[in-house]
């Protein structure tokens, strides 16, 4: 199989309550010219993949409105409450059941806004160039998100269901999983306080 013809997904996880945000609506803070969601759809848009889904949960019906006209697939979770594993597992059958038979998917989340198009591709080229399935972000010697799983490990990504995420699976098949570092882009927003400082970073 030449890479071209190597059918990747990119999943952006977004159905989060960011309930350490208080009131506010993380995916729709502001950033740069657009949305924390905005971006990641863009960043990842821009990537060498076939398709972009978003996971959509909390306040679904509010955010969907503002990214509509993407061009993105739009996944609902109706059981986002449960954490990062459910929207996962919603997600890779929801791509599965698309009929471009995707080798690979790429998971991202929606509050790490300075994981950009050139990272996201560094991960998709490891992938296509290694014999490895898993090629995930180092973090202290910890693999994490952004991470893209080849198709052999989509049973159980779907099987997922706890707030831990991809986590579990990562360490299962640590052997298998090549670490990259993301130089300081893997930063995620919890807090208003995080967000804030990520804001007087920006260039």
């Amino acid at each position: 199989m030449t890479h071209s013809e190597t059918k990747i997904a990119i999943l952006i996880l977004s159905a989060g309550a960011s309930n350490r945000m208080g009131s506010t609506t993380k995916q729709l803070l502001p950033w740069r010219d657009t949305t924390l969601l905005g971006n990641a759809i863009r960043s990842a848009k821009q990537a060498s993949c076939n398709t972009v889904a978003v996971v959509l949960g909390s306040q679904a019906n509010t955010i969907q409105k503002q990214v509509e006209g993407e061009k993105v697939q739009i996944v609902f979770n109706k059981n986002w409450k449960s954490g990062l594993g459910s929207s996962i597992s919603c997600g890779i059958k929801a791509l599965e059941k698309n009929k471009m038979k995707y080798e690979a998917v790429l998971i991202v989340l929606v509050d790490q806004p300075f994981i950009d198009t050139a990272y996201l591709n560094l991960l998709i080229t490891n992938y296509l160039n290694s014999s490895n399935g898993i090629i995930a972000t180092n973090y202290f010697d910890k693999a994490g998100v952004p991470a893209i799983f080849d198709k052999t490990y989509f049973p159980e990504l779907e099987k997922l269901n706890t707030d831990q995420g991809a986590r579990d699976l990562l360490k299962k098949y640590g052997k298998e999983v090549i670490l990259l570092d993301p130089e300081g882009k893997a930063q995620d927003m919890d807090t208003l306080d995080d967000y804030h400082k990520a804001l007087k970073n920006l260039k």
